[in-house]
């Protein structure tokens, strides 16, 4: 029984038995009445990856419609959820993605209902990845939700792969339309220079809409469908990249996948350069100490630490680089957004 002192009194969570889907609910008594459910999610970043916590107010999983019994402070019922990213320690606000907590009537909690929702939110996430069994609840959680997730992606990929081929052929009609609009000009330009008329004059004005107008902005709105046929590209690559790591994890037996100290330096352009790979421990107390000393330390080194969940050493070190590469690629998407 875990027990906590929050703004609205003591509280008491009680946990179930893990189901078939790996999942734990937690009965509250005292201040708070009510069920939490928590179980073993995909990462925000990348729904292949099960390195993440995500404990719901209700008995329902949070892809469901919320459930009774919903969470009571004061006979009032709230609903919501919180997401524990294991990649990052639980003491720095990334480590962390909590969503809106409301009541049933989609009214915010008040200040002392959220914080000590938030308080036993993150306590029964605490309480179930500390488990011995974690690793296990992990797997069937993937088990559970990879039919959906590739229900999901296989749509998301088809979404995208229209998409971009409906940019790319944008792009080419205006491209083609200014090219036109462009040699109609210039053939215009010559008859000018030939023999003088004003309409020949009138027809070569930079007016709106006019050859020269035309010319030049359908070229600018090829580069526009161009560069957003490039960002849905990137997304489909991910797409894609989620949806064969789930599937090749639902072929493969039990994953095995560890936590890692992998401390270094993140350089500009996605570029990393890896200091020492270390297996960090399970238990998230433990966890959260070592990964402070390694902080420390790599910090007077003018480098960094970074939790990655793998199957070795050298998968950890690649997944890193991999992880910085695409947040390198995100945020020059983002400066550089028109």
């Amino acid at each position: 029984m875990i027990t906590l002192t929050t703004p609205s009194g003591a509280v008491r969570a009680v946990p179930s038995e893990a189901d078939s889907a790996g999942a734990v609910r937690y009965r509250l008594t005292g201040a708070a009445s009510g069920t939490v459910h928590v179980t073993a999610t995909s990462s925000p970043a990348r729904w292949d990856q099960f390195n993440a916590v995500r404990a719901t107010l209700g008995s329902a999983s949070a892809r469901e419609w919320p459930a009774e019994p919903l969470i009571r402070i004061r006979g009032r019922a709230y609903q919501g959820n919180t997401i524990r990213v294991l990649a990052y320690s639980a003491d720095v606000p990334w480590g962390w993605l909590e969503r809106d907590l409301t009541d049933t009537d989609d009214r915010p909690a008040p200040p002392q209902a959220g914080q000590t929702l938030s308080a036993i939110l993150r306590a029964c996430a605490g309480h179930y990845s500390a488990r011995s069994d974690f690793p296990s609840l992990q797997h069937a959680a993937r088990l559970h939700d990879t039919p959906q997730l590739l229900r999901w992606l296989d749509a998301m990929i088809s979404d995208a792969e229209r998409a971009q081929a409906r940019l790319l052929e944008e792009a080419e009609a205006h491209r083609v339309q200014a090219a036109r609009s462009l040699a109609a000009w210039w053939t215009l330009a010559r008859w000018f220079t030939a023999r003088p008329h004003p309409v020949l004059a009138l027809l070569l004005a930079p007016a709106r809409e006019s050859l020269a107008h035309r010319a030049e902005y359908l070229s600018k709105w090829a580069e526009v469908s161009t560069r957003a046929a490039e960002d849905v590209g990137r997304r489909l690559t991910l797409f894609r990249s989620e949806y064969e790591g789930l599937a090749r994890a639902a072929a493969a037996p039990e994953s095995q996948d560890r936590p890692y100290f992998v401390v270094g330096q993140w350089k500009g352009g996605g570029d990393v350069d890896i200091w020492h790979v270390e297996e960090a421990p399970t238990d998230p107390g433990e966890l959260s100490d070592q990964c402070e000393q390694h902080t420390v330390a790599a910090e007077d080194a003018f480098g960094s630490v970074e939790i990655v969940y793998a199957a070795s050493p050298e998968a950890a070190a690649e997944q890193a680089r991999r992880e910085a590469s695409e947040t390198s690629e995100r945020i020059h998407r983002e400066l550089t957004r028109p």
